[in-house]
């Protein structure tokens, strides 16, 4: 979607213009004071005015946490001092000295923002706006008034910022402390403009930042929290305001955002690609967007999804909507088996010439990070041509399925297979590099671990487990020999905290694939994986034309197929296939049930 700036326009000192017009919705005393040019009076009833109001309700009182403020804070406010302001304002006590606070207000104020206000100095300057009631009665009217010019200065400024470049600092300024103001001031002329200004600038946003169903873009994955800690603000102060904190349109998309972001929760709360999980869990934000926007389905998702959520039935759960979602203008695939904190999750982000993903399980963050590659050419290193772009996405009862591909420099192609199997438990993930002649093929995968996951690699064979205080997962290099003794192909192992993929073949294609076991039951099993004979026109075919696998762990097998060459008639195992993919479970009965085939 195109971004375009709100316009605004900024006025020097337009909190001293409106000490003329504000006392029209103030209350008689104070009118008369003004009129009689008693100045001193007429600060003392406004004070005495704002001491008194029972509207509007203070934001802490609107929501169910009491520091709403710090929900979601940036990384970059947290070393620049934000928690410290925020923690002086939210102790604040008008009997403590005048002049420690007015200390307190010139020394922020004397530090602008500059041209880019950052994130952590707009949530400063919310904390101010919400203190400003309470400060009338130790600022005196110089000091406050410079402190109102100061943040309509900030709201004039932030109207100016690009929202696809800065989307959080816009909101946060031209759209929440617009608001904010606008709500807390309704007397004054000035903040009532910046109050309108403040409700498109969110209207924008919400609509702009957006797929038209509540996703935010994959560039901005990071700032799900953040907006919608912006947003869950201004939605409570908004259910005061006559017209609301925003239009239609953008409150359709806050109530979609909401399910997203539960749908992006990890394990224990916090959300998906976060380093610092303990800074983005954020218990009462999710609580409070449901109590603001959530529907019954929200209710019962978060239930089963959060943690502390109760135990529900199976029947009870298939009701709920479809926990996986891909978003093709966000660039963005959820694969999820469901919604039950213990269901395996796979999030996948490629808003640039990179990929981003992060694999959970119930034992909690399996990979999270870039999947990186570097591909080499008779020894030269190949660069990409493209960005990443979605080439299928399926998601039916049985898997979830998502398909990339990158250009590289000399006509070379990367085609990128992440799949994610609902009652098999596994994940499946695979590089082909296709469109060139026969020539020596370097690949190398690295699929960044999670937090205290590690890779223990099997002492005769090539799997290994993905384990932190106990095992979580199975990885199976099928491309790869199964036995440590037959040294062809390439290695699997782990890199600068990477799990590294290693294939090398002269050929004029290569495919890369990772079979993850994500059910640990199986894992003390008996497991082996073979590479199949593919077949076209009764001639045995090389791996770069076409390679078929069939793995098996405990009981359960599998049979995977890839063509990498012109898709013809092929056989394997007995079975005609025409297809470029298969992906593939064998019954009790002998039978291959098909997960996902794409043609």
């Amino acid at each position: 979607m195109a971004t375009t700036a709100v316009p605004e326009t900024k006025s020097a000192g337009p909190a001293a213009a409106a000490r003329v017009d504000w006392h029209r919705l103030a209350p008689p005393s104070v009118r008369r004071a003004y009129r009689k040019g008693k100045d001193s009076k007429g600060w003392a009833a406004w004070v005495k005015h704002l001491a008194g109001r029972r509207r509007p309700v203070p934001l802490e009182k609107l929501l169910p946490d009491r520091r709403p403020l710090r929900w979601a804070l940036p990384p970059a406010a947290e070393s620049q001092g934000t928690p410290e302001i925020l923690s002086r304002l939210e102790r604040l006590d008008t009997k403590r000295s005048a002049v420690e606070l007015q200390e307190l207000a010139a020394e922020w104020m004397a530090e602008p923002p500059g041209d880019l206000p950052e994130p952590g100095w707009a949530v400063e300057a919310l904390s101010w706006s919400h203190a400003l009631p309470k400060l009338s009665a130790s600022l005196g009217p110089d000091l406050w008034w410079k402190l109102l010019d100061c943040l309509l200065d900030a709201v004039a400024d932030g109207g100016r910022l690009d929202l696809d470049r800065h989307p959080l600092a816009h909101q946060l300024i031209a759209g929440e402390l617009a608001v904010t103001l606008g709500c807390l001031f309704p007397e004054i002329n000035a903040c009532r403009k910046a109050g309108r200004s403040g409700r498109r600038a969110l209207s924008l946003g919400l609509v702009e930042l957006t797929d038209g169903e509540g996703f935010i873009h994959g560039a901005h994955i990071d700032l799900v929290r953040p907006l919608l800690a912006c947003w869950t603000r201004c939605r409570a102060l908004g259910d005061a305001l006559v017209r609301g904190c925003w239009n239609k349109k953008a409150e359709i998309q806050y109530k979609w955002l909401v399910r997203h972001a539960l749908r992006l929760a990890r394990h224990d709360g916090s959300h998906v690609l976060a380093r610092d999980s303990a800074g983005t869990r954020c218990d009462g934000l999710l609580s409070a967007s449901l109590e603001l926007a959530g529907d019954r389905n929200d209710w019962n998702i978060a239930a089963v999804a959060l943690p502390g959520g109760k135990k529900t039935s199976q029947a009870a759960r298939a009701r709920l909507p479809k926990p996986a979602y891909h978003s093709p203008w966000g660039m963005t695939g959820v694969l999820r088996a469901g919604w039950s904190r213990d269901d395996a999750r796979l999030v996948v982000v490629y808003a640039d010439d990179r990929v981003r993903l992060e694999l959970e399980s119930a034992a909690g963050v399996l990979l999270s990070g870039v999947w990186d590659l570097d591909v080499r050419l008779d020894g030269r290193r190949l660069e990409p041509a493209s960005e990443w772009s979605e080439v299928c996405w399926l998601s039916d009862r049985d898997i979830d399925y998502l398909e990339l591909e990158l250009e590289l420099s000399d006509g070379i192609t990367v085609q990128r297979h992440i799949a994610l199997a609902r009652e098999d438990r596994f994940a499946f993930l695979a590089d082909a590099v296709v469109g060139g002649p026969p020539q020596a093929i370097e690949y190398r995968g690295l699929l960044p671990l999670g937090g205290a996951v590690e890779f223990r690699a099997a002492n005769k064979t090539r799997e290994g487990l993905l384990a932190a205080k106990k095992p979580a997962a199975l990885v199976l290099p099928l491309a790869l020999p199964e036995w440590r003794i037959d040294p062809r192909g390439g290695t699997l192992d782990t890199s600068d905290g990477s799990l590294e993929l290693r294939q090398s073949a002269h050929a004029a294609a290569l495919w890369a694939p990772l079979f993850i076991d994500l059910a640990p039951r199986r894992f003390r099993r008996p497991l082996t994986w073979r590479q199949l004979t593919v077949a076209e026109n009764l001639r045995v075919q090389p791996p770069d034309v076409a390679v078929g696998y069939r793995l098996q762990v405990g009981k359960q097998q599998w049979l995977i197929y890839r063509s990498l060459a012109a898709k013809d008639n092929r056989t394997l195992l007995g079975h005609n296939l025409v297809s470029e993919l298969l992906i593939a479970r064998f019954r009790k009965d002998g039978e291959v049930e098909t997960l996902v085939e794409i043609e």
